[in-house]
């Protein structure tokens, strides 16, 4: 039998938790103001934009060593075997207090660097899941994992630097906001400046440009449910017209490094 593990990142709700059946989500923990919270399923974290908006400051930290010890545990005495994916090492030190766990635990454990982050990981973690519900052994999931994690890109814009430079995620003078101005990125394994685009319709053409043809999947995000992704959406239908366009809002611990208004694309390229 065969565990998939990862982290609150992946967004996934109570009810995909439930579907998937196989799968146990690692709260990433957060702060706002003097307060300290887990992040839960996306259906379970309550109105923490608010709270955001109101109080600093806003950080965000590892899973816990002890859910990680914990989640190995239980799974390894009932008999699984265990494939853990996290977000990117770039971005957060999930994947060495889960490596660390695995150790400490023992068993058949294996950890993976995602090197991406939200609807990147569920992209990822799907996969995973699909395939040990087919009956693939760990060593062949593990094998295609890797290979879909070079395919798995993000492309993503804020309204604001402010929070994004704050949390230390990145360091380019080049990205601005202006009054026109908004920053495009791309993340693949850490985040990478792609350019300035000068007006809504620049920015969503700068952002269509950089997901390749042939995208087999595309997952559309935003911070905040009031987030404005239509025209977004309609870009990508016509330029991707056999594929079904996804849209998901991102939980506190990513909202806390875009800001509310950011938006974002997940892909998974067809080579």
């Amino acid at each position: 039998m065969i565990a998939i593990v990862t982290d609150s990142t992946v967004g996934y709700s109570t009810e995909e938790i439930a579907s998937r059946g196989i799968v146990t989500v690692v709260p990433v923990n957060y702060q706002i103001g003097h307060s300290f919270y887990e992040e839960y399923a996306s259906d379970r974290n309550g109105s923490f934009l608010p709270l955001m908006e109101r109080q600093s400051p806003c950080k965000t930290a590892q899973p816990s060593l002890g859910n990680f010890l914990r989640t190995f545990q239980s799974l390894v005495d009932r008999g699984y075997d265990v494939i853990c994916i996290v977000l990117s090492s770039a971005l957060s030190g999930t994947y060495s207090s889960a490596c660390f766990a695995a150790d400490q635990v023992g068993g058949n454990i294996r950890v993976v660097d995602s090197a991406t982050i939200g609807d990147g990981l569920h992209l990822l973690v799907d996969e995973a899941v699909n395939m040990a519900k087919g009956g693939f052994s760990v060593d062949v999931i593990l094998r295609n994992i890797e290979g879909l994690k070079r395919k798995i890109g993000i492309v993503f814009s804020v309204e604001s630097l402010g929070r994004i430079v704050y949390g230390g995620r990145l360091n380019d003078p080049k990205a601005k906001t202006t009054l026109n101005l908004r920053p495009v990125f791309e993340l693949k394994g850490k985040i990478f400046f792609r350019g300035n685009a000068r007006g809504p319709r620049e920015r969503l053409e700068q952002m269509c440009s950089l997901i390749p043809a042939g995208a087999r999947r595309i997952i559309v995000s935003r911070c905040g449910a009031e987030t404005d992704v239509a025209e977004l959406t309609r870009m990508l239908k016509s330029q991707h017209p056999s594929v079904y366009i996804h849209q998901r809002v991102v939980g506190p611990v990513l909202s806390i490094h875009t800001g509310v208004g950011a938006f974002g694309v997940a892909y998974v390229a067809k080579e």
